[in-house]
């Protein structure tokens, strides 16, 4: 009876200290939330990470540009950072569909708590009719940029 509750206590202690590892080591766990962003040519976007991948971004310029909320998968890139990619659509000034925007990003926690994100991302369109899920059917020219962001929390 013994040896089977050192066992288990041997087990148990095995498991908190991997997950206490993989919590350590996971941004995930650490930075699911949402984001106020100031891109490097000026705009602000707002993006959630869910923690269970999902990632939500909403841009300043939709307006200007006429495309939609953005949606798409994020996850950990397994050396601190984290990778998203998201999708929207552009509409020409008849409301048909121009295109489909492929955004795809890497970023990292700046300092302690994921109070602030930073990175980078490049931006993909894919006419009607090209697969945005694709990245070897691009043809087109890329548009870069850099970004920092600044975690949203209720004030207490």
């Amino acid at each position: 009876m013994r040896s089977k509750s050192v066992s288990t206590v041997l087990f148990a202690l095995l498991l908190i200290g991997s997950s206490a590892t993989l919590l350590a080591d996971g941004f995930p766990e650490q930075c699911a939330g949402t984001y106020l962003n100031r891109e490097g040519s000026g705009a602000q976007s707002i993006w959630t990470l869910g923690e269970d991948g999902s990632f939500l971004g909403t841009s300043s310029t939709q307006r200007v540009f006429n495309f939609s909320d953005q949606q798409g998968a994020w996850e950990n890139d397994g050396s601190g950072g984290a990778k998203g990619v998201f999708l929207d659509f552009s509409f020409d000034a008849s409301g048909a569909l121009l295109n489909i925007g492929r955004v795809d990003v890497v970023f990292h926690a700046v300092g302690s708590e994921c109070a602030k994100i930073a990175g980078s991302f490049t931006l993909r369109f894919f006419p009607p009719g090209e697969d945005p899920l694709n990245l070897s059917s691009f043809t087109g020219t890329p548009i870069t940029d850099t970004f920092t962001g600044r975690r949203l929390t209720v004030a207490h």
